[in-house]
């Protein structure tokens, strides 16, 4: 099984594309998106993502984006990423 590292992750909401439709809440397994007052999605608990793009996959108007960490960034060490176990 692998381990997954957590909180190393962006995510971008694009609110000018979101219609509120709650379905990247709804798909996110890790519970890192919650609505705000108005319906539209807050990355409250990013250091729960785990990059599955759940939310990304199931946003039907593009309006949220994972990034993963760059591979020269200080923030994570990819080869142990990509090998860890």
């Amino acid at each position: 099984m692998d381990i997954v590292a957590r909180g190393i992750y962006r995510i971008n909401l694009y609110r000018e594309l979101c219609k509120a439709c709650g379905l990247c809440i709804a798909w996110c397994p890790q519970q890192v998106l919650f609505p705000d007052a108005q319906g539209y999605p807050l990355a409250n608990a990013i250091e729960r993502c785990v990059n599955c793009k759940a939310c990304e996959r199931h946003c039907p108007d593009f309006a949220i984006e994972v990034i993963p960490p760059e591979p020269e960034s200080e923030i994570a060490d990819v080869p142990s990423l990509i090998h860890a176990r």
